[in-house]
């Protein structure tokens, strides 16, 4: 598993493909309690922010 240096990715947990996939699913049957970050993990999700919000939230002069 690697670990990544920015603080705004969700680690991605063990077992690879076949683990997130478990992990994906075992969250639908529990309706998020178990695994609740499992949708967004290895992710940027503050990058996609960034990129999708355009200017919203840039200061007006």
């Amino acid at each position: 598993m690697e670990q990544s240096l920015n603080p705004n990715i969700v680690p991605r947990g063990p077992g690879g493909t076949l683990g997130h996939v478990c992990r994906m699913i075992a969250m639908i049957f529990t309706a998020g309690f178990a695994f609740p970050n499992a949708f967004v993990e290895g992710l940027d999700c503050t990058g996609i922010q960034r990129k999708t919000q355009g200017t919203l939230y840039d200061k007006k002069p």
